[in-house]
């Protein structure tokens, strides 16, 4: 190591001696915390960082940390199942450069572009800033001497922040191939109760929820009388059976016995959605609404459920295409 030992007692002095926790921001209990990897050959680095952001929350989530004392260490850990979102790494260890090397390795090789890189640098005329960021695809680079508590803080703020975006952003589109894959027409070929099992399935894997709910379609307004067409999970053998048997307390019976339409219903722990059919068409009664509803084991944010919303309409269309067919198989 190159660096003189010197230049790490300026790291995370404090200058107004402020709180070192993100301004009116609490932990959640329940909610994963952000992984950061620290890179860095000397361990007092790795220890005061830990201590200097023991009380960090951003977006009711604390910090979780992974040490690395060197690139290839670090290269090891990116390779990993890791949800990394963010990199403290110093550009000093192994080499003078070894750093710099591990930024096109983690971007190029492992094609990770969503982790915010953060450069620490105990020489920054060895590696001078300009240089660094034109020339490597990180996020932010500071000199060790500079860098003080309060804006460590607000650099992790910052990079956790375009974390988020970037894999909301991701998820969207990933969502979106999940929702434009499906195979609605093998749904609608399998008949309408195999479809509903179908559809229960589907959705739980797009939104990456246990499969433990019910379908089922409402004619008029005695909801409970409705039978179900197919159920998951605590709801397993309840198909041909009428609501009133299973919607007697939680969510769902929230959902039945609200006055007026049904609407789609959300809360942290269930969903309920429904959905008008084209029954004219189909030589099933007017006025009929396709309902899924489906336990979840975490809340949904609003990528979640738009995805959710845009599925169950196209599970609609292949329902009333089911019975459309069933109708032509069997005109009786």
């Amino acid at each position: 190591m190159t660096m003189a030992d010197d230049d790490d007692d300026f790291l995370f002095q404090d200058e107004d001696d402020e709180d070192d926790s993100d301004e009116g921001s609490e932990l959640v209990p329940g909610l994963a915390p952000w992984q950061v990897l620290i890179v860095d050959d000397d361990p007092e680095v790795h220890a005061m960082t830990r201590l200097v952001m023991r009380k960090f929350a951003f977006q009711g989530r604390g910090l979780a940390f992974i040490s690395a004392y060197s690139a290839a260490e670090a290269l090891t850990v990116m390779r990993g199942d890791h949800d990394i979102a963010m990199i403290l790494l110093d550009v000093v260890m192994e080499s003078d450069d070894a750093g710099l090397k591990l930024v096109p390795q983690i971007r190029d090789e492992l094609g990770n572009r969503a982790v915010r890189i953060i450069l620490r640098t105990g020489q920054p005329g060895q590696a001078p800033e300009d240089d660094v960021i034109a020339g490597y695809d990180v996020n932010d680079y500071k000199a060790k001497t500079e860098l003080t508590a309060r804006k460590l803080v607000t650099a992790t703020i910052t990079a956790l922040r375009a974390y988020h975006h970037i894999r909301t952003l991701e998820r969207s589109c990933q969502g979106m191939e999940r929702v434009a894959g499906l195979g609605l027409c093998q749904m609608a070929l399998s008949g309408s109760s195999a479809a509903a099992g179908a559809a229960l399935d589907q959705m739980a894997e797009v939104l990456e929820q246990p499969a433990d709910g019910l379908f089922c379609v409402i004619y008029g307004t005695d909801r409970l009388s409705a039978r179900i067409l197919a159920g998951r999970g605590r709801y397993q053998d309840t198909a041909g059976h009428p609501l009133a048997t299973v919607a007697d307390t939680g969510p769902l019976a929230t959902a039945l016995r609200a006055p007026g339409e049904l609407r789609h219903e959300f809360t942290d722990d269930a969903m309920t959605l429904v959905w008008p059919l084209a029954a004219q068409s189909s030589g099933q009664q007017a006025g009929a609404v396709a309902m899924l509803h489906l336990h979840l084991v975490r809340p949904l944010d609003e990528i979640a459920r738009r995805l959710a919303l845009l599925m169950m309409m196209r599970i609609a269309d292949a329902l009333v295409t089911a019975w459309a067919l069933e109708q032509v198989r069997d005109p009786t």
